[in-house]
């Protein structure tokens, strides 16, 4: 590859992609992502984030992006693959963040223990400094030193067969078990990550501040912690759902519009890796009369919301050249509908967001509004056609399909 080559060598004349030179230098994949976002020669470069869905940087794509780096260079083991589906189910766990953040840390090996202390390279004693009898890992100060051991004793829950081993994701693999079992009270089980965590702050503070713990308060504290925090998280769920009450409601058929205005429902069906996807749309009157309707098969888009931009660029262009430039449209996309509204927060698409803002520049009121799916319904079928059905041919029409009829004038009465 020519390593003095620049996107603007990629750029037709015509402000396109050169095609031909994409898929002569790219692989098949990227060519799809790269088409799916038009290029945009007059605006100034700047930063995009590839690794969220805005473009947008956030701690958890960075961290996604150097774990998934360091497997593509070194490959993954077993061991590691189990340990990565511990914390997949860590992080789904009804508790704190901060317990969640705790039990990840004890499954990396990240918690400053000594074991942990001399694998880094720091020079210490590696016999625990409150028991003096075994070697201070994460599973010893967790599960197996004396104060650890008395806690769990406690709590009378079962133990491993062969008692807790010296493999911390063994361990915690069956502390998650227990959590599953209906047979077990239920106020312990959801306590089980407080008592992990309380059990290493009690050997924090014997070791660091001279603190004698007694097992029992250990319990005592992790089992009220667990319960105050369940109990404001069901506050909250309770507040959340009653702000959603009283915020607007989608509805669930399609409504005429109001009189003089017309409604346009579309939907780009995005299938991934399919050699085409489906865009429609349905034009219709404040009496829910068809003005007009279109479908497209349009080339594969890197995802749906880019298909789904796609489609409300077609569909505007298509107004436009009919001479409508007043309508409402209506998607079931409400992350491309935000793309649209409020584009700085949406930086990775801003190639197709500029393309729509500017012919909508030369329309006269043009609306975005978000659909439920069902009222949605109608423009989804005739778009699905393309990907289900081969209907590759393209047009725009009077009134609605045929093969839809009885549906669309079921929708006219009832809406």
């Amino acid at each position: 590859m020519d390593i003095s080559l620049r996107v603007s060598s990629l750029i037709t004349p015509q402000g396109e992609w050169n095609v031909p030179r994409l898929t002569e230098l790219f692989p098949p994949e990227d060519v799809t992502h790269i088409r799916s976002f038009p290029p945009a020669p007059l605006k100034p470069d700047r930063h995009v984030w590839a690794y969220t869905k805005e473009g947008h940087y956030s701690v958890k794509s960075g961290h996604w992006l150097v774990n998934h780096e360091v497997t593509a260079r070194e490959g993954i083991t077993e061991d590691t693959k189990t340990i990565n589906k511990v914390k997949e189910r860590i992080w789904k766990l009804q508790t704190a963040p901060k317990i969640k953040m705790f039990l990840w840390r004890a499954l990396s090996g990240a918690l400053a223990v000594a074991d942990c202390l001399q694998a880094h390279g720091l020079a210490v004693n590696t016999m625990c400094p409150l028991c003096r009898v075994e070697e201070e890992t994460i599973t010893h100060v967790l599960f197996k030193c004396p104060l650890a051991a008395a806690v769990w004793h406690l709590t009378t829950l079962p133990h491993p067969d062969e008692g807790f081993g010296v493999s911390i994701t063994v361990n915690i693999l069956h502390v998650l078990s227990l959590m599953e079992r209906a047979d077990l009270p239920s106020t312990t089980r959801a306590a089980l990550p407080w008592l992990l965590w309380e059990i290493w702050k009690a050997r924090n503070s014997t070791l660091y501040a001279g603190k004698a713990n007694d097992p029992n308060f250990v319990l005592v504290t992790a089992l009220e912690a667990s319960d105050e925090w369940l109990k404001q998280q069901a506050l909250n769920d309770q507040e959340i759902l009653r702000l959603q009450r009283r915020g607007p409601v989608l509805a669930t058929r399609w409504v005429k519009p109001a009189v003089g205005q017309l409604k346009c429902n579309l939907h780009a069906f995005w299938v991934k890796n399919t050699v085409h996807y489906g865009g429609a749309w349905l034009l219709r009157d404040h009496n829910g009369e068809v003005i007009l309707h279109a479908r497209e098969a349009f080339i594969p888009m890197v995802n749906r919301i880019a298909a789904e931009l796609r489609c409300i660029l077609w569909c505007l262009q298509s107004l436009h050249n009919v001479h409508l430039y007043s309508c409402e449209i209506w998607s079931d996309c409400h992350a491309a509908i935000q793309a649209i509204t409020q584009p700085l927060a949406w930086p990775k698409y801003s190639s197709l967001t500029d393309k729509i803002l500017q012919v909508m520049q030369g329309m006269q009121s043009i609306c975005f509004r978000l659909s439920s799916p069902k009222a949605n319904a109608l423009a989804r079928d005739i778009a699905s056609s393309v990907v289900r059905e081969g209907r590759f041919n393209s047009y725009i029409a009077r009134g609605g399909p045929a093969w839809l009829h009885n549906r669309i004038e079921e929708e006219r009465r009832r809406g």
